[in-house]
Order: structure tokens, then sequence, then C-alpha cells
């Protein structure tokens, strides 16, 4: 359920409404135990009686930095998976030369926040209108 779970954080972020993780998850057609692809998640995100937000692009192309920094300040928060995860990216720490951070709100334990180095996602869906 981490993509439902996922999909939940932005919908309450973009739409100030909550569903349940089991509607969300019903809009994704998930089928268990299998859970969701970022394919299908999209079906909630661009669908009206979804989040209605009809311009949200999945990725798996190379990620970079500014993408990343830009899709933050002009959208807001997006999904940032791993192969087997989902879970949301809302901000970012820039160190310089240094390692830059992601902050990443993380459904699974519930109400887990940390910061993760730059690179270490695989993919993501950008909530656009």
């Amino acid at each position: 359920y981490c993509q439902p779970a996922s999909a939940q954080m932005l919908t309450k972020y973009y739409n100030d409404v909550r569903p349940t993780q089991n509607v969300i998850y019903a809009m994704m057609n998930g089928v268990a135990p299998n859970g969701v692809t970022d394919t299908n998640a999209l079906l909630y995100y661009k669908s009206s009686s979804g989040m209605n937000k009809p311009n949200s692009v999945k990725t798996t192309t190379v990620i970079y930095w500014d993408t990343v920094v830009n899709e933050i300040e002009d959208h807001g928060p997006f999904m940032s998976g791993t192969p087997t995860h989902a879970r949301v990216c809302c901000g970012y720490q820039d160190n310089g030369f240094l390692t830059s951070y992601l902050r990443i709100n993380d459904p699974w334990p519930v109400g887990h926040a940390y910061w993760e180095a730059f690179g270490e996602d695989t993919h993501r869906i950008y909530v656009r209108s």
C-alpha cells in the first residue's frame, strides 16, 4: 500500500482532502498482493475523480539535481520511488560540493521522515495540474 499511502499524502497537500488508501488503491486498479505500478498510479493522479492533476508524469530517465529543485519550487512534492517502494519527496538540501539530500516522507513505518542522499531513487511521479 505504499503507492496509495504516498498518493494520500500528496492529495492532502495539493487538494486538502484525505481519501482512504483503500479508495485510492481501487482507483489505481491495485491487485493484491502485487501492489500498484507507476502507470496505474497515474490513473489516480490524473483522474478528475482522483487528484485531478491531468499533466502528472512518471519518469525513469536520468534524474538531475536541477530538475528536483525546479520541480519542488515550481510544483511541490512528488512521488519518489525505489524498485520496491513508493514515498514522497517534499524538500531538498543543497550542500554545494558535498552530498545533497532529498527530504523523504515515507509511509512505512508510519510517519517516518528522513534525509536521503540525492540519487537513491529510481523513478518519480511529478504531480502537475
